[in-house]
């Protein structure tokens, strides 16, 4: 008895999973994405910083090939940069760097259905990115202890080329509209923005940056 039940429990379950194949459709969507961020730099030495708060917008699309994945690909302009404060009390002694970026991020993209309507939504992947301009935004130029000027105030980027590790998550809502998603996302710069040989001011100088975005998406398939 017990090898058919066990038969019949298999033929139930492949019964069910070809249902559920069947009622998938492979999804393509398109859409604009805006937010801000809220960035510093892996500085080594280390640097006291505070997050630096801009702003990101951009373009995605998103191809949903499988049940609960597929892949999404966004081209953004990023601002980026850091601040660093030594006068907590009075903000006199401030300097701030926005350096703007294009990036690339090509994300595995994983969901799960929280009902008809509600998505919970996961992007994991590698980012590209080049630096297309940068600006200092000072409202005093802080001074060394014995008062000269830290020279890579006025460094330029030297590594306009940069690279990573982003992922985040959030939730999308679906109408008859379009598509909403709000996410909160951390990316990891691997590379360095400023040479870091023996007579250069910092060994690292990766970004570090954390955004919150809202993407809208029309459904074309």
């Amino acid at each position: 008895m017990k090898k058919p039940i066990a038969l019949l429990f298999l033929f139930m379950i492949a019964g069910i999973t070809q249902a559920q194949q069947a009622k998938f459709q492979p999804e393509w969507a398109f859409g604009g994405n805006a937010g801000a961020t809220f960035s510093k730099m892996r500085f080594y030495p280390n640097v006291p910083q505070d997050m630096l708060t801009q702003a990101t917008i951009g373009l995605t699309a998103r191809y949903i090939s499988e049940s609960n994945f597929g892949l999404q690909v966004e081209l953004n302009y990023a601002q980026r940069g850091w601040k660093e404060r030594t006068d907590t009390l009075l903000h006199l002694n401030e300097y701030s760097r926005r350096i703007d970026y294009l990036e690339l991020p090509v994300m595995t993209h994983i969901y799960f259905n929280l009902g008809s309507r509600v998505r919970l939504v996961f992007n994991l992947g590698p980012q590209i990115g080049f630096q297309i301009g940068n600006k200092n935004n000072s409202k005093k130029v802080i001074n060394t202890p014995d008062g000269s000027y830290d020279s890579y105030y006025d460094k330029p980027v030297e590594r306009p080329f940069d690279y990573g590790i982003a992922g985040g998550g959030g939730l999308e809502i679906r109408t008859g509209l379009g598509r909403f998603v709000l996410e909160g996302r951390y990316y990891f710069g691997l590379s360095d923005a400023f040479n870091n040989g023996k007579s250069d001011p910092f060994q690292s100088s990766g970004n570090q940056v954390l955004t919150t975005k809202l993407t809208y998406f029309y459904r074309t398939r």
